[in-house]
């Protein structure tokens, strides 16, 4: 995955087309609607014939229509053109609290909270080191807004261990 606004070499239009209709599909099936339904939605200014056109790539859509949609989907415009930000690999890790709280950069803060409210919750570390778990770690990407790149360079500063 290239960082966002960087596009590999091999990128052409006609990939990055490939990809807006894979990512149509997708965010409709992510939504849990029909074809059908998105075109009771579209108040019928899209029929599902054409939607699936789109998402097929055997017919062009306009920019009108991928803001409609985009509006109908509940998202930003930009999400269509965007590919989702991969969750972390499997595994767990033992991040060591000493090291993470003892840190005087301020942009450690959210992530010290984080981590204190997943303790708190779980009611299960000593206030030296703490077992995370692949759910504890995609909480950690969703809720801290955080990229996977983020949370790999965080686990390798405070990471004890890692295993998967």
């Amino acid at each position: 995955m290239t960082p966002a606004g960087v596009y590999p070499a091999s990128m052409n239009s006609t990939d990055e087309l490939a990809q807006l209709h894979k990512r149509l599909r997708n965010i409709r099936e992510s939504k849990g609607f029909t074809l059908n339904q998105v075109a009771a939605q579209s108040k019928g200014t899209i029929s599902a014939i054409a939607l699936g056109s789109y998402e097929r790539g055997d017919r062009s859509i306009s920019a009108q229509k991928l803001l409609q949609l985009a509006q109908i989907y509940q998202i930003p415009a930009f999400e269509l053109f965007s590919q989702p930000q991969p969750l972390m690999e499997k595994g767990r890790v033992v991040i060591d609290y000493r090291k993470l709280r003892d840190d005087s950069d301020p942009s450690v803060e959210q992530l010290r909270e984080i981590i204190a409210s997943i303790a708190a919750v779980r009611r299960d570390w000593n206030g030296e080191v703490i077992s995370l778990r692949e759910g504890d770690i995609k909480s950690l990407q969703i809720f801290g807004s955080l990229s996977v790149s983020q949370i790999n360079a965080m686990l390798n500063r405070y990471a004890l261990t890692r295993s998967r």
